[in-house]
This record gives C-alpha cells, structure tokens and sequence, in this order.
C-alpha cells in the first residue's frame, strides 16, 4: 500500500511538472515557424523588389594576398576545384569568408548596427529561406558560411558602408538553390 501511494505521488509530480514542459516546447517550435514564415515572406518580398543580394561566398586570406583571384574568374566559378580545396581548408581554420557580388562590390558579414559583441560567423547558423520545392525535400533550414566558400547565395540583410570599399552585411537570412550538406555541394 506504501507503494501505491509513492507510485500516485510521483505520477502527481510528473503531471505537475513535465506536461508544461511539453506545452512550452510546443510554443517554441510553433514560435520558430511563425518567425521563418514572416521571414520567407519579407526574403520572397525584398527578391521581388530587387532589394536582395546575390554573390559568391570567397575566403579572405586567399582573395586579400592575391593567391586566387575569383573577382576575375567567370562569375559563379571563383575557383579552380584545387584553389576551392585550399579555401575551403582556409574557411575551415577561421579565415574570414566574404560575398562577392557579380557587380564586384565586396561584402563583409556583420553583427547587426549597434551589437558590439560577436562570434565567428563563419561558424553562425543563418536562417535559410526554402523555396517550395525546396520544402518538400529535406532541407536544412539554416546554413553556415563556410562549407557555402565557392558558391552563390542570396541574401537578406541590412548593407552598411564599411570602409575602404568593402561594405558591412548583416545577414537576416539565405537562400541558394541545391542542398546543404557539410561535405557535399
């Protein structure tokens, strides 16, 4: 009988406080799908407009010291597959990743205006946008920079001027077509 009763006391005590935990991740999954719907929404708004960005992810170390030149490659193939290995492995070790646009104007990814404290953003998961055929395959949701070095993305995000001709980029979202698998194009 003692242990029916520890049994109904512990049954009480995961009612208590189990089930709001279940509640709570529900809200938080369905607040993460009200926050991609209206950002898909704004992405698909901006393309419309003109108002996103389109370039090439390039490594830094590479383009800066004149070891690869992808601003003078044809636009979409900024490296050769030997030159895309050795910026891959540069990305990788924490070389700073930037987008080319197809117009040459370079851009560095930011924290937003006004947030002094950052982390990597070579290593950032940014939100991607799906397009709907996109949607019914499974596709990552979010993207990183790094393994994207060599390939062209687009981007929502707020330009700010930068200095010495390259501009500031602070990213809201991506989108690219093919899939996101680390290791795989």
């Amino acid at each position: 009988m003692r242990y029916a009763y520890i049994f109904l006391f512990c049954m009480l005590v995961l009612t208590i406080f189990v089930q709001p935990v279940f509640a709570q991740e529900k809200t938080l999954k369905e607040q993460r799908a009200e926050r991609l719907h209206s950002l898909e929404d704004r992405f698909f708004a901006a393309q419309k407009e003109g108002k996103t960005i389109k370039g090439v992810l390039v490594e830094g170390n590479s383009f800066f010291n004149g070891t690869t030149d992808p601003q003078k490659k044809p636009y979409g193939k900024p490296y050769t597959d030997a030159e895309l290995r050795t910026a891959l492995r540069s990305a990788e070790r924490n070389s700073k990743v930037f987008l080319l646009a197809q117009d040459g104007t370079l851009y560095y990814p930011t924290v937003k205006k006004g947030e002094a404290d950052s982390e990597s953003l070579g290593a950032y998961r940014f939100e991607r946008v799906l397009t709907e055929a996109q949607k019914k395959t499974k596709t990552f949701t979010w993207a990183t920079l790094v393994p994207m070095v060599g390939r062209e993305i687009e981007v929502l995000g707020e330009v700010y001027p930068g200095y010495g001709g390259v501009k500031g980029l602070y990213i809201e979202a991506v989108g690219f077509e093919g899939e996101y698998i680390v290791g795989k194009n």
